[in-house]
């Protein structure tokens, strides 16, 4: 595109962030699910291993590229159970770091397992890359951007694919600091649909220019310490036990088998989701992954919140729980 001069002026951004990944190879994308298809493509691997418990866009996005979508399930400790007849070894195998939470630990057991391994970080951001594996990362579910999403790796080929366009559908950004992000929610959802609809493209000029003024390592920082808050409040009712050591989560996940919870935070004005209803309804999978679409509550870190924050949330669903 040819240089203007003049005219209207732009939203003015610090450029602070030229190299997300120090020392790997990354593609900037439009969204977590297009990562994963991208990957697909560029290393031209024709069936990949996901979980049951994860979202549905994942396998939607594997379809589109003409990728076959195999399925496993997840024990208690959030790790892979091999399906009967074991894994095809030639297959790209994709395991979601859950919440954010995984540890090196179960990093390493999982590159042990398997020859050919990409790390949904989805979910976590600040989770380092590792050697000899792929990483995918959203952007949209820790920062205040419409899209956006990276494939990092070693020698990642450059696909002939569009560069997305996001100011169009990005409008929800603006009004959440008017109005609330219960009022812009609505057009969240129609940024989600556009993302949909768009296809896989590369990451658009604006969500690469909003992504390069902020200050990652402010909200590494502030997302942990939110983390820990909840977690000393919380930590002693919580069936997950979660071991933080990996940077900065998605949520804070708490687990406790009780019905009402999330609608008791939502007439609170905390808006946690449930993730993945079908799940419990689906014959394949298991107790455990039943149990975490129909209980599991994501309560909200973000980087905007302080302790006090994290406190009133603390309180809240301590009332519903006791």
């Amino acid at each position: 595109m040819q240089k203007e001069y003049g005219g209207c002026l732009p939203l003015e951004i610090n450029k602070i962030n030229t190299d997300y990944f120090p020392g790997f190879d990354y593609v900037a994308l439009n969204s977590g699910r297009n990562a994963i298809a991208y990957a697909c493509l560029a290393f031209n691997y024709k069936t990949c291993y996901i979980p049951y418990y994860t979202c549905k866009t994942v396998e939607a996005g594997l379809l589109e590229v003409g990728v076959e979508a195999r399925y496993y399930n997840i024990d208690e400790q959030l790790m892979p159970i091999a399906p009967e007849g074991g894994f095809d070894d030639r297959a790209l195998f994709v395991y979601t770091n859950y919440f954010g939470i995984m540890t090196h630990v179960m990093q390493q057991d999982i590159i042990a397992e398997h020859s050919h391994v990409l790390f949904d970080n989805t979910q976590g951001f600040f989770t380092k890359p590792m050697r000899g594996t792929l990483s995918a990362y959203s952007c949209r579910k820790f920062f205040g951007v419409a899209d956006g999403a990276f494939l990092v790796g070693a020698d990642i080929p450059r696909l002939d694919i569009p560069t997305g366009n996001s100011a169009d559908a990005a409008g929800f950004l603006l009004k959440a600091i008017e109005a609330g992000p219960n009022e812009a929610y609505a057009m969240s959802k129609e940024n989600e649909e556009h993302i949909n609809v768009e296809g896989m493209c590369y990451m658009s000029k604006l969500t690469e220019t909003m992504m390069s003024g902020i200050d990652l390592a402010s909200v590494n920082e502030k997302r942990i310490s939110n983390f820990n808050k909840l977690h000393q409040l919380l930590g002693q009712y919580n069936e997950l036990k979660p071991v933080l050591e990996n940077g900065a989560p998605m949520v804070y996940p708490f687990l406790f088998e009780k019905e009402g919870l999330r609608e008791m935070l939502v007439e609170n004005k905390i808006f946690v989701p449930r993730w993945w209803r079908w799940i419990e309804e689906s014959k394949d999978t298991n107790a455990f992954e039943k149990k975490l679409s129909k209980y599991l509550v994501p309560l909200p870190i973000t980087q905007t919140y302080d302790d006090a924050d994290m406190e009133y949330i603390a309180d809240i669903l301590l009332k519903g729980i006791q």
